[in-house]
């Protein structure tokens, strides 16, 4: 596997087809560049000083193939131009939001089901980064932002030399005495980023440096599964750390994640002001799948959707009601309570049979909803698994507000209660054995809900707030 290097371009170099205009962000290899493609349309541009013969020639390979394998964490690829053989230019995709780093500062410590999600969406990142052969060689909190829907992306693609030390803080043990870039380093610089994130920045001489001994602290991971796997990602010893795919497989059994809230507009731009950054940070990032291609302003109570371990309790837990339209008045209480357990059990039967794509029908498109969903689907994808005997057991839904017209919606609490079942390969391989997931107690689940047919859930949240 090679490892590229990013140059520092003067502004003055010239990449066909898009016309360069100014520095957008910095990473370790040095600045992206803000331009313009053939149509007007704003990209960014990476530069990448490649190996000398094959090796280049095979990096460039692996650095085109990223064009056609997107990923809701890692920036959409456009374009890979090359510019002589020992270099060539990343054209991305552009999107704003605030990074990790940002996002810590101005709200503290993430608790653990964000840390949760944080995991799941940066180990699955890197995985797909690994299996193209690309080494990340930078995984700090500079280098992921959040969007609007408070969804990681990491961004600063185009690799780090083997001499590049990467960011202070997060560099593996090995890289720290010589040794080049690695998969290995880039899963320990991803426990660091976790284990960071949540509330462990000890470390001599560096806030953000490991503790002492090297395992993962702070209650945000202290009070979570993922405490064991992060310990063994930060071994001093690469070989015995897990792969990033693994940590992916382990981020799909944990029991609970949440979406990562992101502080409001003051909060942030204070914290930027804090730390030194620009009030308006812009970095590569792949837009999810077209609905969600328009950055949104939500509020800033997001739901407590559950999107590892399937966690159906706490996720997006409606399918389509029926093809019927709805009735111009609002729904009783009687018509909701059927409408939780039959779409409870549609949803059940659809994750049993490993059919993810029906997921996307479920929500309302660009609701938080929706991009939980997208979380769900990628993890089930990445972990190449299925949930084997999932059922969910309505046991009560109360009808809390309906408004009917044309455009009808409701929200519910219902009290759900999962039981055991397995995480088994989606290919229909190994079902015997599989990855087991204990029962869950009940919980209420605050539901919003919007019509008319096919009626789609738009936000969810634990009892006792408001939705929506």
């Amino acid at each position: 596997m090679s490892v590229i290097r990013r140059s520092r371009p003067t502004p003055v170099t010239e990449v066909p087809g898009y016309r360069l205009e100014t520095p957008v962000g910095f990473g370790a290899g040095g600045a992206v560049w803000g331009a313009r493609d053939a149509a007007g349309r704003p990209v960014a541009v990476s530069f990448v000083t490649l190996p000398p013969g094959e090796r280049g020639t095979a990096a460039l390979r692996r650095l085109g193939a990223l064009r056609a394998a997107a990923h809701p964490h890692l920036p959409r690829v456009l374009d890979v131009v090359g510019l002589d053989p020992a270099r060539c230019a990343l054209v991305a995709e552009i999107v704003d939001g605030p990074t990790l780093a940002t996002v810590r500062a101005a709200r503290g410590d993430l608790p653990p089901e964000a840390s949760a999600t944080l995991l799941g969406a940066l180990a699955s990142a890197l995985a797909h980064l690994h299996d193209h052969g690309v080494v990340h060689g930078d995984v700090a909190p500079t280098n992921v932002v959040l969007t609007a829907a408070g969804v990681p992306v990491l961004v600063d693609l185009a690799g780090e030399a083997s001499h590049e030390r990467g960011t202070p803080g997060f560099v593996a043990p090995e890289r720290r005495s010589g040794s080049p870039a690695s998969t290995a380093a880039d899963v320990w610089a991803l426990a660091r980023v976790v284990s960071w994130a949540a509330g462990d920045r000890r470390g001599p001489g560096d806030p953000v440096g490991p503790s002492a001994s090297g395992a993962p602290g702070g209650p945000g991971v202290a009070a979570s599964p993922a405490a064991g796997p992060l310990t063994a990602a930060l071994s001093p010893d690469p070989a015995l750390r897990p792969s990033a795919q693994e940590l992916a497989r382990f981020a799909a059994t944990m029991p609970a994640a949440a979406a990562i809230e992101l502080p409001s507009g003051a909060d942030l731009a204070q914290a930027r002001l804090r730390s030194g950054q620009a009030a308006t940070e812009v970095a590569p990032s792949r837009r999810p799948r077209g609905r969600h291609r328009r950055p949104r302003r939500l509020g800033r109570r997001r739901a407590a959707l559950a999107v590892t371990a399937l966690a159906l309790v706490a996720g997006a837990v409606l399918p389509v009601l029926g093809a019927t339209s709805a009735p111009p008045a609002p729904v009783t209480p009687a018509e909701a309570s059927a409408l939780v357990r039959d779409l409870v059990a549609a949803r059940d039967e659809a994750l049993r049979d490993g059919r993810t794509e029906v997921l996307a029908e479920l929500t309302v498109p660009g609701s938080p909803a929706a991009a939980e969903d997208e979380l769900l689907v990628e993890r089930l994808r990445t972990a190449g698994v299925r949930a084997e005997g999932l059922s969910t057991t309505v046991d009560e839904v109360r009808l809390v507000s309906a408004d009917g017209g044309p455009s009808p919606s409701a929200v519910v609490e219902a009290v759900l209660r999962q039981e055991g079942y397995r995480l088994v390969p989606a290919d229909g391989s190994g079902e015997e054995g599989g990855q087991p997931v204990e029962a869950r107690a009940p919980r209420c689940l605050r539901m919003a809900l919007s019509g008319p047919a096919p009626w789609r859930l738009s936000e969810a949240s634990t009892c006792g707030g408001s939705a929506g």
